[in-house]
C-alpha cells in the first residue's frame, strides 16, 4: 500500500525510496486479530533487520494469501496502560494489592497507571501497600471497580455503565459527593450527643423549690434530681437542617442529576441510626424518627413526580428504581417499602387503560390480579402530563380505572371529569358524570358550590369551556366540537342535582344560576364570549299548558332521574318551555326554603331581558301573601344595602332593560310589589347624572305606565308620585 499522498512509482526497484520515513504502512484486513497485538492499548510491529522481515512476510503469506506487507520499520511506542507494556512483560492477577506481582512494578517510559489515568511514574500508589496500582488491569473484576469509581465517584452505587454518564450525571454525583462531606459532620455530631438538663426545656415545678413563704430557693429533694442532672441528648436538628437545605436546592429541570442526588440522600437517611433520648424536646426535628420520615417523604415524593413527568432511558430508569429497592429499611421506613415502584408510561397495563381496551384498570396476569393502584403524587403528575399534552380522552379514562388509598384527594382529581369531557366533545357522558361518576359514592356535583354548579351547566349548554385547565371563569371561552344534548335533558340534570343536593337546593345562588344559563345564548359571539339570549314569550294558552306540564315533570324528578319530557319540551327550539319549567322549580324553591330570603335582587337580575318570566314568577308567587312579602322585603333591602351593585347592573344592561324591568314592578296588582317599582325610579333619580338615557326611560314610562296606572293604583297619593317622577326623568331627554 502506499501512502495517500505519494505519487506513483515507476519500478519496484525505488518503491522503497520513495515512500517517506513518516509513513506508518501495515495492511491487515482483520482488524480483531488478537495474534498480532499484544493487548487492548497498543499494536506493535518489530523491524528485527532485513531477515526477520523476509521471514514474518512469509509466515504471513502463508496465513493468507491476501495480506501483503510492503514496508516495515520499528514502532513509535504510544502512551498505554502498563498491562499492555511490550518492555516490560506483566504478570495478570485477579486481585493483589499488598506487593508488585513479579516485575510489574516495571514500567517504561510510555507506561501509564490504569487507575489513575496518568504516567506511572506520577502514581503515588504505584507500589503503596494496600493499594498497589502497578497490578491492576482490565481483565480483573476488582481492578475495573476500582477504575469505575475512580472515574464517577459516588456513580458507582448506581450500578451505571460508563456510556450511560453524561455531564448531567457527574454534576449530580458530584453535588451528592460533596453534600455527603458536608453532612457527616453533623451526623457524627448527632451520634456523640450533647449534654443536657430536662429543666432546660421543662421547668421544674417541684414544691422543694420554695419555702413555706413561697420564696424561691436553690433546694433539691430526691423526686426532682433527673430534672438537673445532666443526661447526654442525641439532637436530629442540624442534620435535618442541612438535608433540608440540600433538597431545596435541587433542580427538577436536571432530571437524571435530581435522581441521583435524591436517591443519594435516600441512601444516606436509611443509613442513619436512631438513638433513644432521656425526654422529648419541643423542636420535632430534634427527633430522628420523626425528622426521617418528614425528610424521606419530601424525597419520595419528588422522586414520584420525577419518574413520571421526565422522561429517561429504560435502562437507566429500571437502575434508579432498583436501587432504592435494594435498600434495607428500618421499621420507621416501612411505609416507603413500594413507594418507588412506579409504572412506566409504556407498561402494557397502563397503556390498556390509556388505549381504552381497558376499562376497570385490573387484569390477570399469569394466574394473578393485578390493579392499577398508584400512589397519590403519581397520580397527580400523570394528570398533569396527560393535561399538558391535551390527551383529555386518556387522562378521562385513566382517572375512571386508577386506585388510590387516598381517597379523597383522588375524588378532587374527578372533579374535573365534566370538564375533559367537554374538551374532547363528548357532552353527553360530561353530563352523565354529573349525576353517577365511576369509582365515586354518588357524583362530582356533591362537591359543587353554586359557582361550578353555573360552570358546568354553561359549558354542557354552549359546548365550549374555558381556555387552560382549570374550573373558573373567564371573559372568552373556546367552542368544542361536539354533538349537541337532547333537549331537556340538561335541564332535567340540573333540577335533579339540586333535588338531590339539599345544600345546592336551599341555596338562591344556584336558582340564580340556572336561570342565567337558560337565559344564555347556546353560541358564543365570534370573540368568544357568552351572549344574552330572549326566549320567546308564549301565547296565554301554550303557557298555561306548559305551566300544568311542568308541575308533573317536577313531581317526577323528586323520585327519578330519567324523566320523560313531553312534546313541547322536546321540541322548543328557543327554551320557552324549558324557562316556564325553571320558573316552576323557583316557586317551589321559594314555598320551601327557610326565613328569611336572601339573594332575591340577583334573581331578578338573572332573567335579563326575558321580563315576561320574571312576571312569571311574581304571578306564581301573588297568591301567597306572606312568601311575596318575603320576597318583596328581600329585594328592598339589598337594594339599599348595595346600591352601587344596581346602579351597575343599569349602566351595564341600559335603557332598554330598565326600561322593562320597571313596569314588571309597577303593573302589578299587589302595592308591596309595585313599591319596588317606586323605590327603582327613585335609585335612577338620586343618581340622574350617572345615566344620559334616563330621559329615554322616562319617554317608555311615559308611554308603558301611564295609560294604565289607574287600573292598578287605588292611592291617588301613590298616583301623583309616580306621574311627579316619571316627569322628573322625562324632562332629562
Amino acid at each position: 500500500m502506499r501512502s495517500g499522498g505519494e505519487a506513483p512509482c515507476e519500478d519496484d526497484g525505488s518503491q522503497e525510496a520513495a515512500i517517506p520515513e513518516e509513513s506508518v504502512i501495515v495492511i491487515s484486513d482483520d482488524e480483531g486479530d488478537v495474534s498480532i497485538g499484544l493487548g487492548n492499548s497498543v499494536l506493535l510491529i518489530e523491524d528485527d533487520g532485513e531477515e526477520s522481515f523476509v521471514r514474518e512476510k512469509k509466515t504471513l503469506e502463508v496465513l493468507d494469501e491476501e495480506l501483503a506487507i510492503t514496508f516495515s520499520r520499528k514502532a513509535h511506542v504510544m502512551p498505554h496502560a502498563r498491562y499492555d507494556c511490550s518492555t516490560h512483560p506483566f504478570s495478570r492477577i485477579e486481585q493483589e494489592t499488598q506487593v508488585p506481582v513479579e516485575k510489574n512494578a516495571s514500567f517504561c517510559d510510555e507506561c501509564y497507571c490504569y487507575l489513575c489515568d496518568k504516567p506511572a511514574s506520577e502514581c503515588s500508589d504505584w507500589t503503596t501497600a494496600g493499594h498497589c496500582h502497578c497490578n491492576a488491569h482490565n481483565k480483573s473484576k476488582h481492578w475495573k471497580d476500582q477504575r469505575d469509581t475512580a472515574l464517577v465517584g459516588v456513580l458507582t452505587m448506581f450500578d451505571l455503565d460508563l456510556t450511560e454518564i453524561d455531564n448531567e450525571l457527574k454534576e449530580g454525583g458530584n453535588k451528592l459527593q460533596l453534600f455527603l462531606s458536608e453532612l457527616s459532620p453533623a451526623y457524627h455530631k448527632y451520634l456523640e450527643g450533647t449534654l443536657m438538663k430536662r429543666d432546660s426545656v421543662t421547668p421544674c415545678v417541684c414544691t422543694c423549690h420554695k419555702d413555706k413563704k413561697g420564696n424561691k430557693t436553690n433546694n433539691k429533694c430526691n423526686n426532682c434530681n433527673s430534672n438537673h442532672t445532666p443526661v447526654t441528648f442525641h439532637n436530629y436538628a442540624e442534620v435535618y437542617k442541612k438535608v433540608i437545605a440540600y433538597l431545596n436546592q435541587i433542580d427538577e429541570d436536571c432530571p437524571k442529576a435530581a435522581a441521583v442526588m435524591l436517591l443519594g440522600a435516600a441512601k444516606e437517611l436509611v443509613s442513619h441510626n436512631p438513638l433513644p433520648n432521656p425526654f422529648t424536646l419541643k423542636d420535632r426535628t430534634a427527633n430522628m424518627r420523626e425528622s426521617c420520615v418528614i425528610l424521606m417523604t419530601k424525597i419520595v415524593r419528588s422522586l414520584q413526580r420525577l419518574l413520571v413527568l421526565k422522561e429517561y432511558p429504560k435502562t437507566i430508569y429500571d437502575k434508579f428504581v432498583g436501587f432504592f429497592q435494594t435498600f434495607s429499611l428500618p421499621p420507621h421506613f416501612y411505609s416507603f417499602t413500594s413507594s418507588l415502584n412506579v409504572i412506566r408510561w409504556d407498561h402494557c397495563l397502563l397503556t390498556s387503560v390509556l388505549a381504552g381496551q381497558n376499562l376497570t384498570g385490573t387484569r390477570t396476569n399469569k394466574g394473578k390480579k393485578e390493579c392499577l393502584w398508584e400512589a397519590l403524587t403519581v397520580v397527580q403528575c400523570r394528570v398533569q402530563r396527560l393535561e399538558e399534552e391535551k390527551s383529555y380522552r386518556q387522562l378521562v379514562r385513566y382517572l375512571n380505572a386508577v386506585r388510590c388509598s387516598e381517597h379523597s384527594s383522588l375524588n378532587i382529581l374527578k372533579q374535573k371529569l365534566c370538564l375533559y369531557m367537554c374538551k374532547y366533545g363528548d357532552f353527553s357522558a360530561a353530563a352523565n358524570c354529573l349525576l353517577q361518576t365511576k369509582g365515586m359514592q354518588g357524583s362530582i356535583s356533591q362537591f359543587f358550590t353554586p359557582i361550578f354548579f353555573e360552570l358546568h351547566l354553561a359549558m354542557l349548554r354552549t359546548r365550549s369551556c374555558p381556555p387552560g385547565n382549570e374550573l373558573k371563569w373567564t371573559e372568552v371561552w373556546e367552542p368544542q366540537e361536539g354533538v349537541a344534548l337532547k333537549r331537556g335533558l340538561l335541564l332535567r340534570t340540573a333540577l335533579r342535582i339540586l333535588i338531590c343536593n339539599n345544600v345546592l337546593f336551599h341555596d338562591s345562588k344556584c336558582w340564580s344560576a340556572l336561570v342565567r344559563v337558560w337565559c344564555t345564548s347556546e353560541t358564543l359571539s365570534r370573540d368568544g364570549k357568552l351572549m344574552a339570549l330572549c326566549v320567546h314569550e308564549p301565547d296565554q294558552v301554550t303557557l298555561q299548558a306548559m305551566m300544568n306540564m311542568s308541575c308533573t315533570i317536577l313531581d317526577e324528578l323528586q323520585r327519578q332521574t330519567n324523566v320523560h319530557l313531553p312534546e313541547p319540551f322536546q321540541k322548543s327550539l328557543n327554551g320557552t318551555a324549558e324557562l316556564v319549567l325553571i320558573v316552576q322549580a323557583i316557586v317551589r324553591y321559594l314555598m320551601t326554603t327557610k326565613r328569611p330570603l336572601r339573594g332575591m335582587m340577583e334573581l331578578v337580575a338573572a332573567f335579563g331581558m326575558n321580563h315576561w318570566a320574571l312576571s312569571l314568577l311574581l304571578e306564581g308567587i301573588s297568591p301567597m301573601t306572606e312568601l311575596l312579602f318575603q320576597v318583596m322585603s328581600s329585594i328592598k333591602k339589598e337594594m339599599y344595602e348595595d346600591e352601587p351593585r344596581v346602579l351597575a347592573l343599569f349602566i351595564n344592561r341600559g335603557p332598554n332593560y330598565v326600561s322593562h324591568l320597571i313596569p314588571v314592578f309597577l303593573l302589578h296588582p299587589r302595592e308591596g310589589v309595585r313599591s319596588v317599582g317606586f323605590d327603582l325610579v327613585e335609585i335612577l333619580l338620586r343618581n340622574i347624572t350617572k345615566f344620559p338615557w334616563s330621559g329615554a326611560v322616562g319617554n317608555s314610562l311615559q308611554t308603558k305606565v301611564v295609560p294604565f296606572i289607574r287600573t292598578y293604583m287605588v292611592s291617588s297619593v301613590e298616583h301623583q308620585k309616580l306621574m311627579t317622577n316619571i316627569g322628573r326623568l322625562t324632562s332629562r331627554s
